[in-house]
């Protein structure tokens, strides 16, 4: 069965999965989009272009909705900003139209990388992840019911159609443990087997939601959430520079998103609202990021309280590439930051399905024996 891993996370959605290619290895499709999109008449006239559209943005189309849609990772070239339609949310996420039409856009995404979706229907399993406060009855019913079942999806006027036979939803933080603990087979990875008697706290800084949860023998403890996601930094940073002059008004946070990812403390951080002014904002962004890592900082305190008992503190979601590492590892001298943070999670929603997929095979087998 093809397992996809799903993080429909409120800035960023991130997929993975894998195929097998001709010589038999499989091949890794992890993938990094926005969690908004546009509609497709909005991305402007691409017959006044000689030159065609060179961005990375398919057009989507689902059988639930009349609209296309723009989606991809060049989205915020397009200048389009105030027309975004954005999926972030805090109540009742899941149920919203447009969080469905980003679930079945995700779908397509990864189907589209698999020959079969086009000419049958693309079986799956999906694993995906909810921010503690989320882990319910309730939400975990209405995420389901968005994923499960048939969907058809058109990319660029090519129909997918892929068939979710089963959805897995954990609490979102803990992917990043199972990508820590497991192999892309689903295997324990036996220098990673301690995890299986630690106790670790999981500090998830993602768009909307900061969650520090805290698992003991990889059973979940504690769980805390708190709504000062590195959407919080965005904002601070956009009052700080629009208060030193009208020249930054037009600073959103999604350009900023695209400042903070391009840039680095050597080279700097620069807002460029035309091709002929260059802001350099570089001091702003670091006050405003040692400010915000001392607010998580306190957070984490509060939260924990006693760290006598953690054996790890394991920092993941995009915003760990954000804050002031050297600040934490200062502070927490057992405290790890995930490699590829940003993608951590939906890594290891794929392995946790691969690991479930290879137990329910082998009672199967001991069955028949």
């Amino acid at each position: 069965m093809i397992i996809f891993g799903l993080d429909l996370g409120n800035k960023q959605t991130k997929l993975f999965s894998t195929k097998t290619i001709g010589n038999g290895d499989n091949k890794v499709e992890g993938k990094v989009l926005p969690s908004h999109f546009l509609y497709y008449d909005d991305l402007g006239n691409a017959e006044t272009s000689v030159f065609g559209n060179k961005l990375n943005i398919r057009k989507y189309k689902t059988e639930f909705d009349d609209e296309e849609y723009g989606w991809g990772p060049d989205l915020h070239k397009v200048h389009n900003n105030e027309n975004l339609l954005d999926t972030i949310g805090f109540e009742k996420r899941y149920s919203t139209h447009e969080f469905k039409l980003l679930a079945n856009f995700a779908l397509g995404e990864l189907a589209k990388d698999f020959e079969e979706a086009t000419d049958n229907i693309l079986a799956v399993n999906v694993v995906t992840g909810v921010p503690s406060d989320d882990f319910n009855e309730s939400s975990v019913k209405d995420l389901i019911k968005v994923l499960n079942g048939r969907h058809n999806i058109t990319i660029d006027d090519v129909s997918y159609t892929v068939d979710v036979k089963e959805v897995q939803v954990i609490p979102q933080s803990i992917g990043t443990v199972y990508n820590e603990l497991l192999d892309n087979d689903g295997h324990i990875n036996p220098e990673k087997e301690y995890y299986l008697e630690e106790e670790t706290t999981v500090v998830d800084i993602g768009g909307g939601t900061i969650l520090i949860d805290t698992l003991k023998n990889m059973n979940l403890a504690s769980k805390t959430q708190y709504t000062t996601g590195i959407y919080t930094l965005y904002d601070m940073i956009i009052e700080k520079a629009k208060d030193k002059g009208n020249e930054y008004s037009s600073l959103t946070a999604y350009d900023l998103e695209v400042i903070l990812r391009e840039g680095n403390d050597d080279k700097g951080y620069y807002f460029k609202p035309n091709k002929n002014v260059t802001l350099d904002i570089s001091d702003i962004v670091k006050r405003v990021r040692a400010r915000y890592t001392r607010d998580l900082i306190n957070k984490i305190n509060k939260t924990i309280k006693s760290t006598s008992s953690t054996d790890t503190m394991l920092l993941t979601g995009g915003g760990a590439n954000l804050v002031d590492r050297d600040e934490i590892v200062a502070r927490y001298k057992f405290a790890l930051f995930a490699e590829n943070s940003e993608t951590a999670n939906s890594k290891g929603f794929f392995k946790y399905g691969k690991a479930v997929m290879n137990s329910d095979e082998e009672a199967a087998a001991t069955v028949e024996e």
